[in-house]
Formats: C-alpha cells, structure tokens, sequence
C-alpha cells in the first residue's frame, strides 16, 4: 500500500532474536539510537514469547531514547515472519479492487500457510500482465507487538518487512541502477535472508535460520552488540556451509524459475552484523565467482556515523514510493487526531438528532426492524451457503495436494540400478522440495566416477552434484585360530575361534564415500517406472550401460561429462577415516 512521506517525528524499531535496536527520527534525520540485548529465548523468528523481563528491557530502551507518551512507532518486522508472492491477477479486476478480491481468495484459490493473515500488496505492470507483490504474516504474531506498544502508549502506525527495509536503506546509500539484477544476503548472528531485487523491484525473499540465541553471549557497548561464541567450532564449519548451500539454491532457482531473458544476478551486497562474516566471506571467494560487496562496519549518514545493524531502520526512515504496512487498517493510528474527533462528533450529532426525530414513528420503526429481520435470515442463509462451497473448495485443495507426486520409493530404486555389484546406499534423504542427498560406498573410484557420469545422464535427476569424497580403509587379512577347551563339569570339548587383524598397512584395502545431492523430476520418474520417459532409462535388472569413458588412473573424481555450474558448491577433496 503506498504511502505518503512521514512528516515530524516518529520511532523506528527492529526487533532481533538477540535484541532491540531503536532510533529516533525527526525529518529524515536520526537524533537518537540505541540498542538492548535480549535473553535467550524472549524472541523465536519474530514471534515473542512469554518473558516477564520483556516489558523492563524494552522500558530500557525508550529510556535511553526518551520517548514521549503518544509518540508514532514503525515497526520492522522480522523476515522470518513474513510471506512474500508474486500473483497475476484477472484483467476483469479493476486496480480499485484488488483488496477486495484479495480478501475473497485469500484461503481458497490462493493458500497461506496461517489463517486469517494481514497483508498488503504492490501492483507490477509487466509483459502485458497484471501482477502484484503480496505480502502476508500471521495476525497472531502482529497483535502481540500491537499489544506492546499499546501497553507502552505508543501509537503504532505501521509495521513493515525488515528485508524491504533493508533494501530501501541499501537503495538510498548506493543508488541501485534501475535495470540491475541485485542480490542482498543479509547475515545477522541468528538467521540469514537472501533478496533478490530485479529492476528495483522485490522478486523473492527467502529468510532461513542458522544459530539458536543461547549460542551467544551479547553485549552491548557503544550502541552496539558485541557477540561471543559459546558452542565448539565444528558447529559453525556446519553452519557455514549450510549457509552457502542456501546461497546456492536462491542462485539456482533466480536463473532457472525467475529470471525473464536469461538474466543474471549481476550484483550481490553482503549487509549483518554477523560475527564470523570474515570467514564466510572467504568460503564464499572460494566457491562462487560472483563478485561479493560488502556493506562497511560504519555508515555515513547525513554527516554522522551509523553502525550498519542500523540499516534497516534507515530503510523504515527513507522515503519510497512503494512502501509496505502490515497493520490492518482499522488498527492504524490516524494522522490527524483532533480532526477526527470532530468529524465522529459532527456524525455523532447528526445521528442522534435523527433518533430523536424517529421517536414518534414506532410504527416505522416497527417495519423497519422487521425488514432487517428479514435481511439477516437472508445473510444467514446466504453464509450457511458460502460454508458450503468452503468446505468443497478446502477438500479440492486437499485432494490436489495429496496428488502430488513424491516418488521417493521409485527414484531410489532409479538411483540403485546404476550402483556397481558391492556398492551401497549408507545414507539416503528425500526431501519435499524434490532434493535428495545421499551417501554412496564403493570399491575403486573409478566405479564411484562411472556412477557419477550415468546420474548426469538421466533426464530423470536435474542439479546432481558430488560435494565430497572420503575413503574409509578396511583390514581384509586376519589371522584365525582355532582352539578346544574341556568343560570341567560335562566333559564336554567347546571349539574357540580367535580372529586377530593383521598389523601389515598393506593389506587394508581403502572404500570410497561419495555425497551426492540432486532433484528428483517426479513426472520422469513416474513414467520412468514403464521406461517412457526415456528409451536409455536403465532397466529394474540393471542390463542396459550407459557409455562409460576411459578409465583414469588419477585418484581424484572428476566429473567428465559437464562442468560445475557458476555457483555450485563441490569439493573432492579426499579424506582419510580410520576404521575404529
């Protein structure tokens, strides 16, 4: 919903997993700022939970703001919270209307994951189509900080998506070219979002969570948060990586769902307080070759230096045409108060003087009662209807969604045909977006390289990957002996069989462990199960071969039949496990 520029003074607030960051705002310029660290666990992807020390932290922060009674608050929502879509909407709809026809679809023809969302919209004209941004988060969530705020006598007249905060910070400090391809990979010390801006206008907002918040021990020094490390190291080497695997899903789906003309991400910025942002920045040089621009510690921001954990709320701050509220209208403040007191009271006025008119009319008044009688029997009856078509329409949905296929059975019988005689299946993860990760043993790597070469060439698997090798040394010779013991009670003789392994190094014969990750095409799968889809499709006895290249002395897996595409993450970096 478009607004108009904000005019005198308002505060701003970004509530955080760790934190609350505040800053105080008069004509575009920020007077005062200050942020307080939360305990873990008062805040869980925007959603607060029950914390009695919640209203002292957050009286803190006003007073170090000196906030007035009655003051006007935005609020910027936290990512985690909020559901952005692109929908076409019918030409019929006239632009007056959408609302409207968004409030009737809105749990039928188009499905949320929560009931009863508030939402707002922005209208994109492109390529002959009528299509709009929709924005949604849960009315739950928004009515607990509507009820902070109201407990604190702070009117809050807008709350706006911390990610498209961001941006407009972004767009207002770097001027963003109108016809560029711009990622935003904001990293914070709890969850990272990845934004995706196509001609300044948001295409997709993907928000994922990494740290819990009682990893941290948080500061606050200078009016900002300081971040120490309470778990082991090898937790964050898994994180970081998860992380850079999300980088390359966003990248992925951009080039193969959303692009239009074959574009590409042309600019990527790295915005966060994210303490371990060096190292991620060094994994990240060393598997993509995007260019990576980092947004500095400090901002300069009308002659005054900000930290940029700030940034969102210079972004609340920012004028733009565009901008997103999430509250439902009947909650928004209004402007101009006074003024509205004497409207309701010229229509108080009004009314009540009919009422006094209509006193002597009790026949009328009579018909009338009856009439509106009658008008509810019929909106009863019409409702008991709409119930109806609900219900057939919420079991249409649940039929589509249970056609869905998800052969997961079917494509681990696909994958197992191109195994070698002793190789295995050690691990195998379907997912329900259709991405499988698995673990994969064999004897030589050649036949891990074979397996690899006939994955890439099956209509039925998109995106595989090899992300690593590891080799695992088995001990094939063992010395055996065989010996007799008396039982001394029955006489009996009991055979005993001592197995010793051999010290000789020589003899331990290594297997080699490939993690494989790939999507399923469901429609291939399926009609691969009759062998339709394609005439090469391996058989259920395993007797048709794809072609298989030379084999290679190296020892390190290659895959020969296609590069890595830009942005994929693939190590084959050999490692050595010892047998316990």
């Amino acid at each position: 919903m478009p607004q108009a520029r904000r005019r005198g003074t308002y505060i701003y607030f970004n509530f955080t997993d760790v934190g609350i960051f505040g800053a105080v705002v008069k004509k575009g310029v920020i007077k005062r700022r200050a942020v307080v660290s939360l305990p873990p666990g008062t805040l869980q992807g925007g959603w607060l939970q029950p914390e009695a020390s919640l209203d002292l932290i957050f009286d803190s922060l006003l007073a170090k703001l000196k906030v007035p009674r009655g003051s006007q608050a935005v609020l910027a929502l936290d990512g985690s919270l909020v559901l952005a879509r692109k929908l076409e909407i019918p030409e019929t709809i006239e632009t007056n209307q959408i609302r409207g026809y968004l409030f009737m679809e809105l749990g039928h023809s188009i499905v949320l994951p929560f009931e009863e969302p508030y939402f707002d919209y922005t209208l994109l004209e492109e390529d002959g189509k009528r299509e709009i941004m929709l924005y949604a988060a849960p009315n739950e969530a928004l009515k607990q900080y509507m009820e902070l705020f109201k407990q604190k006598h702070l009117r809050l007249v807008a709350a706006e998506p911390q990610p498209l905060a961001t941006f407009f910070g972004l767009d207002s400090l770097y001027e963003v070219e109108a016809d560029s391809n711009l990622l935003i990979w904001n990293v914070n010390a709890t969850n990272h979002q990845l934004i995706i801006i196509e001609d300044k206008v948001p295409r997709l907002i993907r928000s994922v969570d990494t740290f819990v918040s009682n990893a941290w021990d948080v500061d606050v020094m200078d009016d900002r948060l300081h971040y120490r490390y309470r778990s082991d190291d090898a937790n964050v080497e898994m994180i970081l990586e998860e992380m850079l695997l999300e980088f390359s899903r966003v990248l992925d789906f951009y080039r193969f769902s959303l692009a239009r003309d074959g574009r590409e991400i042309s600019r990527v910025m790295l915005t966060g307080d994210f303490p371990f942002q060096e190292e991620l920045v060094r994994r990240f040089e060393a598997n993509f070759d995007l260019r990576l621009e980092q947004v500095p510690d400090t901002l300069e921001l009308t002659g005054q230096p900000i930290p940029k954990a700030y940034l969102p709320l210079v972004g609340l701050a920012t004028v733009h045409k565009d901008r997103i509220n999430l509250l439902p209208d009947s909650d928004v403040a209004p402007k101009f108060p006074l003024v509205a007191s004497l409207v309701l009271l010229l229509f108080g006025g009004m009314i009540g003087g009919y009422l006094y008119w209509q006193t002597d009319q009790f026949a009328d008044r009579m018909e009338t009662a009856n009439n509106q009688i009658q008008i509810v029997r019929t909106l009863q009856s019409e409702s008991a209807q709409s119930a109806k078509q609900e219900v057939a329409q919420l079991k249409q949905t649940v039929d589509d969604l249970e056609a869905i296929p998800r052969p997961a059975v079917p494509a681990l019988e696909r994958i197992t045909r191109y195994l070698p005689e002793r190789g295995y299946i050690l691990q195998f993860a379907y997912a329900a977006d259709h991405t499988v990760t698995m673990n994969a043993q064999f004897e030589t790597l050649d036949e891990l390289n074979r397996f690899y070469r006939q994955l890439l060439t099956d209509t039925a698997f998109t995106g595989i990957t090899l992300t690593s090798v590891t080799t695992k040394t088995m001990n094939e010779e063992a010395e055996v002996v065989t010996s007799t013991t008396v039982d001394p009670t029955t006489g009996e003789e009991i055979p005993t069989t001592t197995i010793t392994p051999s010290d000789d190094t020589e003899t331990e014969e290594p297997r080699y462990i490939g993690q494989f990750a790939l999507t399923v095409v469901p429609a291939e799968v399926i009609k691969g199960e009759t062998n339709q889809a394609d005439p090469d499709a391996p058989k259920e006895d395993g007797t048709t071969d794809p072609a298989v290249e030379p084999e290679s002395n190296s020892d390190e897996v290659v895959p020969e039949t296609t590069d890595p595409e830009p942005g994929e993450v693939v190590s084959t970096e050999v490692e050595e496990v010892e047998e316990n």
